[in-house]
Formats: structure tokens, C-alpha cells, sequence
């Protein structure tokens, strides 16, 4: 950055007089030749990027000198998105601080001006439009606009739930591609060919299909064998195929599927057309004119602030930086990521990032930390955190808490929670997650903290799935979750196959207490794996208190090598009988000899089942009596029933276990 003599003097007066640190401003709305001074605030972000650097370099800002940077209140776009190095890093003590003053908020968007909007009076697209939305759509040409590409690509054949660019956005949340049914899902029970390696297809005799122009593209999103795996694909084509009527063939294999049988089965199979013009008949649903770049939008009430997001790299993203910190700015529009910060010591505080296609917040590294930050409307995962070194058990020591994360996996239904944590030593702590089609925590790795974490209204449209998940590996040790207030889950599948903690496939290792599970399907299930202690936990009105099953000793692919199925192969990466691993865990450094297809050591003490419907503790036939002395003390529980037999059932507790267990029946007597 070349800067006038007068612009270094305003640097060095001010440097010269912050006592604590060298302030700088941004303004979106200043002059093009300003100093970073109050009183002639760089433009951009990229101003700002260039003259921190540019002061540093000259001596105005000296070395170790605390850096602060005031975004003033507005919108400051982002251009190709920003990208902060090593260079860009402060030191301890004296960090880099990005900070708003008011409500700044850091964008990637392309604002669509209400004057572009037109009513529709194209005649063959009128034709195409239901009858009740003709008068109501309007479109906007918006070719001109800056920031949108030459070409806009098709959606590709299948994908997992985040389309090609853009995205659209209305009043700060994701407006819906145009499909049908606006709500919910239609369904299907027969499928005609499998659609594993080869497109699958699958029979719908349903009128509604004749609207649509397959030609032109029909996507459908769906669960097409498994309540926990939604995915997206086209229509090759719809009718006749040797003789049947009304098969819908698709135009790519789906990973697992189509109707090829799940937990608890259910035959029908759910999915929404979308992508459809014909289908734009409600408020806040659009449709784009790729090749003639012409955007069709219903608009809602009051819905005059729209957004396209064709940002495909993170507004902001800051690689090998080191105590740099973001506060009380907003991030907001981008088709992929919002913020990807990737080092040690980068704090993200107070902040607010929304309306990205795929993941709101990617913190990497060490020492990260994210405090009373809310993530919104954003496609796919709230956050990603990870950090550590699982080899040596090196910690992360990274802090997530106090933040707000709700209305994720917009697109991405399924495997994009509100937070995944991998790795080694970080802590959630304290925050509140909702609304959401599937997880609210997935997490693998070790030494992760998990507690006072307030989590409701996740899994609405799934099954086989818990609020908190983990699975699949023996290795997964040393995670504690403890005081979470998990309550109000759906159960899409109607079978109590959504659980408040999931410890799937055999996974091993995490200690639960003093957590509280409230109107959840199942508040815990363990499956297969060993070492979880179960102590002083809470479950009230919930079907199925807690379930243990033993799928090891019954499932062959337990151990089967050259998958992800291969238990003891994961663990040998890890060196786990020798060095760290097995001072650390060494219950999981001998398993080998200690029955490892057996759910051993899961104390089940100290909890409180309240009006729970269906059965207390689940156990699978396959527990047998020779293995339930091994499977730790069950005992010092509490069976309450606060209403009588004619207003709520009483669950099944196993004969097995009933020692375990007290009774106490308010309506009754102490049993």
C-alpha cells in the first residue's frame, strides 16, 4: 500500500497516543484515499488488511504493540473473501482485535435492489406458474448485478443437500427453492431397482408429476433408505419403463439405496421435488433462470431484503495466525463457509455469523476460543472444532461456550451438526442448540469436555440418531458429558429410535452424570461398546429410559478389516497397548483378551427414571446372564411414578436387572 506522507503521520500520531494499543478504523461509507484515522477511516476490509501490514512495516506500529481495528456500523463486503497469515498475527498480551462498533457486519452477498423486481408477464412462463401465484411472483434480471459470474452452472446430478451457487436469502434467513410439497415429504414404498451402483427407481403413481418439466430438471431430496442419510438427485425421467407404469428413474446411484430396509422396518420412503418453477406457489420460494440469469421470487410479507451467495471460499479466513480476535462483528452470505480460522489463540467473541451454505465456523488449531456467539441459517454444520494430537494425547485446550447455535443443516439434513468436535482435549460448555433436522453434537477423538449444554428441538426428521453422537471406535476415550439439559426431541419414525446420547457401533468410553433427558424417545443408548459409567442422571418422560445392547457379539462385520468397520485396526493406528495409549486407557490397551465383542464395564448407578412409558433399561437378548455380572454394577436407581395407571403407563423394568432399581409409585405406595 502506497500511503501519502500525511497518512503515515496520522499512523504515527496514532500509534503515538493509544496508551494500550494502535487503533485503526473502517468505514464503508468514507473516502477512497483514508488513513485508517477516526477522522478518515479506510473503505474496505482489504484497506484495512493492507495498512495494519503497511504500519507495521514503517515502525508506526511497533513490535509486540497491540493492534485494534473498529469496523464501523454498516456493511463492509468482502470481495473474494478475506485472508489473514502469519503475518496478520499479534502476540500474547498484545494481540490483533477486529472489532464493531455498532452492528458491522463482514459480507459476501450480492444485494438484489427491490426496483429490480418486475411483475411476471412472460406468457409461457405465466403458463408454467400455478394459477394463485401468477399475480404474487416477480422477477428480477439480475446479469447486471456485481458479483454475479458469467456462467451460472446447473445443479449437479446428486449431491447431499447443498446445491451449486447461488443461494438465495430473504430477510436473513434461506428462502426455499421452489418444490413441492412446501412442507414435509411425499412418500413411496416400492422400489424397482435397487440404486446402489446403478440409478435406482422406485414407483409413484401420483398425477402431480405430469406438471413438471423433467427436461428441464427435476431434483428430488430424500431419505431413500435410512432415516439418518438424505441426499439429493435428479430425475433421468418419469412414465413407462417394460411395461410399468409411473416409475421414477433416477439419474445417479444413491449411496445406500433405494428402500432397501432399515431400523425398525419402516417401508415408506420420503423425499420433495424441488428446483421446480411449476412448484412456485408460496411465499418465500424462488426459482432461477440459470441461463438467462433471471431470479424468480414469491416474496414474503415484508420481504425486501434479498441476498444472493455465490462466495465459494469463507468470508474470512486466517491461516497459521496467531492471538488474533474477532468481537461483536457480524459474518454474513456466502455460498460455502463463513469463517475457517486455522492456528492458535484466535478468539471469536460475541459475534454473529449467518446465511452460508455450508459451515458457519471452522476453528483448527489450539487454544481456540468462541464465546456468546450465535450461529444462524447456515446450510450445513453450525461449527467444526478440532485441535489436538490424538497420537501423543496432546491437548488442544480448545473453549467453545455461552453460544447460540439454531436453524442449521438447512441443506445438509443429515451429519451437520451444530457442533462437531474432533481430536483431542476441547470443551463445550454452557450453550444452546435447536431446530434442527438431525444432531445437535457428532464428536470423536479424546479428553473432550461436554457440559451445561442446553439442547431441544434436533432430530425432527430423523431416526437411528441422538442428540449427542459418537461411534464406531474403540478409540473414541475419555470424553465426559456431564449437566446437559437435553428435552423435547422429535421422533420422526414413531419407534423410539431417536436418542438423547448415542454411543453407536460399539464405541467406548465416555462418562456421563448429572445430565437430565427430558420427553426423549431414548434418552441413552449404548451400543455395543464398553467403559461408559452411567451415574446420577435424570430421565423423566421419556419412553425408553436407557438401552445397552450387544451388536459385537452378533454382527459380523464387528472387526471385519479394510472398512470402517475395522475396530482393532483403528486402535493399532494409535499404537494403543504401548507409550501414552496405554497408561492412559489401559482397559482399551488389553480388550483383545477381554471378551471385545462384549459390552463390558458400564455402570448404570444413582439415576432417576420419572414417568418414563415404555421400559427403563433396554437390554438385548443377547446380554446373557454369564456377561451381566461383568457388565458393571447396576444398582441405587430410582423408579418414580408421579401419576396413576389410568394416565400414564408404567415401563418394563428386565427381571434381570429389577434388583437394580427402587420404585417409587406416588399414585400407589413404595414399591
Amino acid at each position: 500500500m502506497n500511503m501519502r506522507r500525511t497518512g503515515l503521520a496520522a499512523l504515527l500520531a496514532l500509534a503515538a497516543a493509544g496508551a494500550d494499543a494502535a487503533t485503526f478504523h473502517v468505514d464503508g461509507a468514507a473516502a477512497a484515499d483514508g488513513d485508517g484515522s477516526a477522522a478518515r477511516p479506510w473503505r474496505t476490509v482489504q484497506d484495512a488488511v493492507a495498512g495494519v501490514r503497511a504500519a507495521r512495516a514503517s515502525g508506526a506500529v511497533r513490535a509486540g504493540e497491540a493492534v485494534d481495528v473498529v469496523f464501523h456500523e454498516g456493511e463492509h463486503p468482502v470481495g473474494a473473501g478475506v485472508v489473514l497469515g502469519a503475518e496478520d498475527s499479534g502476540a500474547d498480551g498484545a494481540p490483533v482485535t477486529w472489532r464493531g462498533a455498532g452492528k458491522a457486519v463482514l459480507t459476501g452477498g450480492v444485494r438484489v435492489p427491490s426496483a429490480l423486481f418486475r411483475k411476471v408477464s412472460d406468457p409461457a412462463v405465466l403458463a408454467r406458474l400455478p394459477e394463485e401465484a401468477r399475480e404474487m411472483v416477480r422477477v428480477a434480471d439480475v446479469s447486471s448485478l456485481a458479483g454475479v459470474p458469467a456462467k451460472i452452472d446447473d445443479l449437479a446430478p446428486s449431491f447431499d443437500g447443498a446445491y451449486r451457487a447461488p443461494m438465495l436469502f430473504v430477510n436473513g434467513r434461506f428462502a426455499t427453492l421452489a418444490r413441492w410439497p412446501n412442507a414435509g415429504f411425499a412418500s413411496f414404498t416400492k422400489a424397482v431397482a435397487p440404486g446402489v451402483k446403478e440409478p435406482g427407481a422406485f414407483l409413484w403413481p401420483n398425477p402431480r408429476a405430469e406438471r413438471w418439466s423433467f427436461a428441464e430438471g427435476v431434483w428430488l431430496s430424500g431419505y431413500w433408505t435410512h432415516d439418518w442419510d438424505c441426499r439429493s438427485v435428479r430425475v433421468a425421467r418419469f412414465g413407462t419403463e417394460n411395461g410399468t407404469n409411473d416409475v421414477m428413474r433416477l439419474a445417479a446411484p444413491v449411496k445406500y439405496g433405494v428402500a432397501r430396509g432399515t431400523w425398525g422396518g419402516r417401508r415408506d420412503r420420503r423425499f420433495y421435488a424441488f428446483n421446480l418453477l411449476d412448484e412456485l406457489d408460496a411465499p418465500g420460494e424462488w426459482w432461477l433462470d440459470r441461463a438467462k440469469k433471471l431470479l424468480y421470487l414469491y416474496p414474503p410479507d415484508g420481504g425486501d431484503d434479498v441476498v444472493l451467495a455465490f462466495l465459494d471460499r469463507p468470508v474470512l479466513k486466517a491461516e497459521g495466525a496467531r492471538h488474533v480476535r474477532f468481537e461483536n462483528l457480524g459474518f454474513a452470505y456466502g455460498w460455502k463457509n463463513g469463517l475457517w480460522l486455522e492456528g492458535s489463540d484466535l478468539h471469536l467473541t460475541d459475534c454473529r455469523v449467518s446465511c452460508f451454505g455450508h459451515t458457519g465456523v471452522i476453528l483448527s488449531g489450539s487454544r481456540m476460543l468462541m464465546r456468546g456467539t450465535e450461529v444462524c441459517s447456515v446450510g450445513g454444520a453450525g461449527c467444526l472444532v478440532r485441535g489436538g494430537d490424538r497420537r501423543t494425547l496432546a491437548r488442544a485446550d480448545s473453549l467453545v461456550e455461552n453460544c447460540h447455535v439454531h436453524d442449521w443443516a438447512e441443506l445438509v439434513r443429515t451429519y451437520a451438526p451444530a457442533f462437531n468436535v474432533q481430536g483431542c482435549g476441547v470443551t463445550l460448555r454452557g450453550s444452546r442448540m435447536h431446530d434442527a433436522p438431525h444432531a445437535a453434537v457428532l464428536y470423536g477423538g479424546n479428553e473432550h469436555l461436554f457440559e451445561s449444554n442446553e439442547v431441544w428441538r434436533v432430530l425432527l426428521e430423523t431416526g437411528d440418531a441422538g442428540a449427542f453422537y459418537t461411534g464406531r471406535d474403540w478409540t473414541s476415550q475419555g470424553n465426559v458429558l456431564r449437566y446437559n439439559y437435553v428435552h423435547d426431541l422429535g421422533d420422526e419414525s414413531g419407534h423410539a429410535s431417536t436418542m438423547g446420547f448415542y454411543f453407536d457401533d460399539c464405541d467406548c468410553g465416555d462418562e456421563v452424570y448429572g445430565n437430565v433427558f427430558h420427553n426423549v424417545a431414548r434418552g441413552i443408548m449404548v451400543g455395543g461398546g464398553r467403559d461408559h459409567p452411567i451415574r446420577g442422571n435424570v430421565f423423566s418422560q421419556c419412553r425408553i429410559g436407557l438401552s445397552i445392547d450387544s451388536r459385537g457379539r452378533t454382527w459380523k462385520q464387528w472387526n471385519t478389516p479394510g472398512g470402517n468397520w475395522h475396530l482393532e485396526g483403528k486402535a493399532q493406528a494409535l499404537d494403543y497397548t504401548n507409550g501414552v495409549w496405554a497408561a492412559r486407557y489401559p482397559r482399551l490397551a488389553k480388550i483383545m483378551q477381554d471378551h471385545p465383542r462384549e459390552p463390558l464395564y458400564n455402570p448404570v448407578e444413582g439415576n432417576v427414571f420419572v414417568d418414563c412409558t415404555q421400559e427403563i433399561l433396554k437390554l438385548s437378548k443377547c446380554v446373557t446372564n454369564e456377561f451381566l455380572s461383568r457388565l458393571a454394577p447396576i444398582r441405587n436407581n430410582v423408579v418414580v411414578y408421579t401419576r396413576g395407571t389410568n394416565e400414564l403407563p408404567r415401563a418394563k423394568i428386565d427381571p434381570r436387572v429389577a434388583p437394580g432399581f427402587r420404585v417409587i409409585d406416588a399414585a400407589m405406595r413404595d414399591l
